[in-house]
């Protein structure tokens, strides 16, 4: 995907933990109900239930048009069907533990040699720990570049005679605290605290 010129970042946040690295050294699969090949223009049409592995990596969508280029790297284009489920993705994290970064969108754009994730219109993405959310964030565009261990959230250039898409366009970042509210911790957690308190 070519970067339009126009795109403003909004924010840039370095991420705490880094993607999974063995992912980078291992095979691209690539599967669908229904794909259409153009030897010619080294071009798939892919249709149903397409995903996409590479090692932890997962990518899901309705359609996508897969092409190749001359250095054998592949490139993806994914989208959703009208009233269908978003573009899915989802990546296991350096560090050890059940530690992912997943989100999704409306469109989604996957470049292994760069290995580039866009997510395009209604896109989310999110950390986790142990089942726990860290942090997410959401916006109109989100690059995700696990080679660089970051990702970017953005505005897509304005469109229409007037070059205003309209409504809050701003990206959006949600931490999770790390202090917890005693009030609402478990029981069996509230009584352990009791318990090592001087005294007892």
């Amino acid at each position: 995907m070519k970067t339009p010129a126009l795109i403003c970042a909004l924010l840039a946040v370095h991420a705490a933990a880094h993607a999974e690295r063995a992912d980078t050294f291992k095979e691209t699969r690539i599967t669908a109900r229904h794909s259409v090949a153009d030897l010619i223009t080294r071009e798939v049409r892919l249709t149903g239930d397409v995903e996409l592995r590479r090692g932890t990596l997962l990518i899901k969508a309705d359609k996508g048009v897969l092409t190749e280029n001359a250095r054998g790297y592949q490139h993806l284009v994914l989208s959703t069907n009208k009233g269908g489920k978003p573009v899915f993705f989802r990546q296991k994290r350096d560090g050890g533990g059940e530690q992912w970064m997943e989100g999704e969108a409306l469109r989604a754009e996957y470049d292994g040699e760069t290995e580039l994730l866009d997510l395009i219109l209604d896109a989310k993405a999110r950390r986790s720990t142990g089942g726990q959310l860290t942090d997410e964030v959401s916006g109109e565009h989100i690059s995700y570049v696990a080679r660089d261990e970051r990702y970017v959230v953005s505005q897509l250039p304005d469109s229409g005679p007037s070059g205003d898409r309209g409504g809050d366009r701003r990206g959006t970042m949600v931490l999770q605290p790390v202090r917890k509210d005693p009030l609402l911790m478990p029981a069996s957690s509230a009584a352990a605290a009791a318990a090592s308190a001087p005294g007892q």
